[in-house]
């Protein structure tokens, strides 16, 4: 049996230390209860709210 030398040795560990996951980071869900952000209408009439197109503001 050969002895292996401390570098030889060392070369053949993995360099990562072994760590704990990490907590997950990101955007974090709203807690809606229908599963959407409900808001007014901004057109009362039913009819004309068929009708009319209101974009989305990007921002």
């Amino acid at each position: 049996m050969v002895r292996i030398s401390k570098q030889a040795e060392r070369r053949s560990k993995c360099p990562h230390r072994p760590r704990p996951p990490a907590p997950k980071t990101g955007p974090k869900k709203d807690k809606l209860d229908q599963g959407y952000k409900q808001h007014m209408n901004v057109v009362e009439d039913a009819q004309l709210a068929q009708k009319i197109f209101i974009p989305k503001n990007i921002g």
